[in-house]
């Protein structure tokens, strides 16, 4: 076993051990309270007045009861680990998300509960866009469809699975080869306490919790083949296919898929805190979570292929406008799958401004780190499954009563 994994683990049993006690400890006899309790007349956008701050203590300003935030998250992403380009990881691509929350404060014993979920999406891919062999069809263009009625601006393709491209009047394939196409889904929950505030006004809240993370992770190679790149003079060679024999007259295209989706579960205990102080109408806050746990991981390998094939009349004819297809064929190999298991070690931080508009919203702007040390599989059989992934960028929110 490496040092590395060695200090991992011994970290993630202590945060165990220190969960577990914490937990032990607290008082489980807490009488049940008024969910309303917090602000009964739901006056949120009552207001705010500078006198109205002078004198409050900090213990006024730490709300409680319920409470909710939302942020929008535009985190860079790290690219996969691969066997056939050992650097790739040293590159980010810009990624966007969501993550909202929403807690509970008790009045009087100052401990509650906190729900958390982040979501934030990267994808970078080289895309090229590959006309189809039969670029338009007449009955959009002139506005009409057989047995369809005609829609603006251009009616309805016949048939209706080899329509246009959603907003284009041109039929095309975008043929892509994933460069670091990944989801990211984290689920929280957490038991907070709220200590007394320090001398110059600053309050931390301790907490201690379990996170559920998936990264689904997207391998994809797309290839386009077309009789058009077989033209000697006016003579269209067919594809190498089986089902184009016996076809005289024919034109075809097909686009194949080779997709390799990897799913990360993984499920951690989490430790960590929140420290917030107010000034004025202004609120500084940061938090700051480390987590610990096991990956269940699991690839999927297929191919795809869609195969057009064309009837354009007359020997030697160069393909026209509007003929429709005479046949589309779509295959899907049976998949495969590989699975795996890693022990991983992590940390979130955000630091954040607020600024408070009125008796209980405010926005506020940030920024945010998610590190997954080790233990992600990403690139499928071509990358390895114990790497590392990290996210870093602005968040920008609303709260409410928090």
């Amino acid at each position: 076993m490496s040092v590395r994994k060695l200090t991992a683990r011994i970290i993630a049993v202590v945060i165990m051990m220190t969960a577990a006690g914490t937990t032990y400890a607290q008082n489980h006899d807490v009488p049940p309270v008024d969910p309303l309790a917090f602000d009964p007349d739901f006056r949120w956008f009552e207001p705010i007045y500078e006198a109205d701050l002078l004198d409050m203590k900090p213990k006024k300003r730490a709300n409680t009861g319920w409470f909710a935030t939302y942020d929008k998250l535009l985190l860079y992403g790290t690219r996969p680990e691969t066997f056939i380009n050992g650097d790739a990881e040293t590159k980010l691509d810009n990624g966007s998300g969501h993550r909202y929350e929403i807690g509970y404060m008790l009045p009087d014993k100052d401990t509650g509960w906190l729900f958390n979920w982040t979501e934030n999406d990267v994808f970078r891919a080289d895309v090229v866009r590959q006309e189809r062999i039969n670029r338009y069809s007449l009955d959009d263009l002139e506005g009409t469809a057989d047995d369809s009625p005609a829609g603006p601006p251009f009616g309805f393709i016949v048939p209706q699975e080899d329509r246009n491209n959603l907003g284009y009047n041109t039929r095309f394939y975008d043929v892509q080869n994933s460069q670091n196409m990944i989801k990211f889904d984290s689920y929280e929950l957490n038991k907070t306490w709220r200590l007394e505030p320090y001398h110059y006004g600053g309050i931390l809240e301790p907490m201690v919790g379990v996170r559920w993370m998936r990264a689904e992770d997207i391998n994809l190679r797309q290839t386009y083949q077309s009789t058009q790149d077989n033209i000697t003079g006016n003579v269209l060679l067919p594809l190498p296919n089986p089902i184009l024999a016996g076809v005289e007259f024919s034109a075809a295209e097909q686009i194949t898929s080779i997709a390799q989706i990897t799913d990360n579960e993984m499920l951690t205990a989490q430790l960590g805190f929140r420290y917030f102080k107010h000034k004025g109408r202004f609120m500084y806050s940061s938090d700051f979570r480390v987590f610990a746990g096991n990956n269940w991981q699991c690839s999927e390998a297929y191919t795809e292929s869609e195969l057009t094939i064309y009837a354009f009349g007359q020997t030697n004819e160069q393909p026209t406008v509007g003929e429709p297809p005479i046949t589309i064929q779509r295959d899907r190999t049976t998949p495969t799958f590989i699975r795996n298991e890693e022990f991983l070690v992590g940390f979130d931080v955000r630091g954040e401004l607020g600024y408070q508009l009125t008796k209980a919203i405010s926005v506020r702007a940030g920024f945010q780190v998610i590190d997954i040390g080790r233990g992600l599989w990403r690139y499928g059989t071509e990358g390895d499954w114990d790497q590392d992934y990290q996210m870093f960028g602005g968040t920008l929110g609303l709260t409410l009563n928090r």
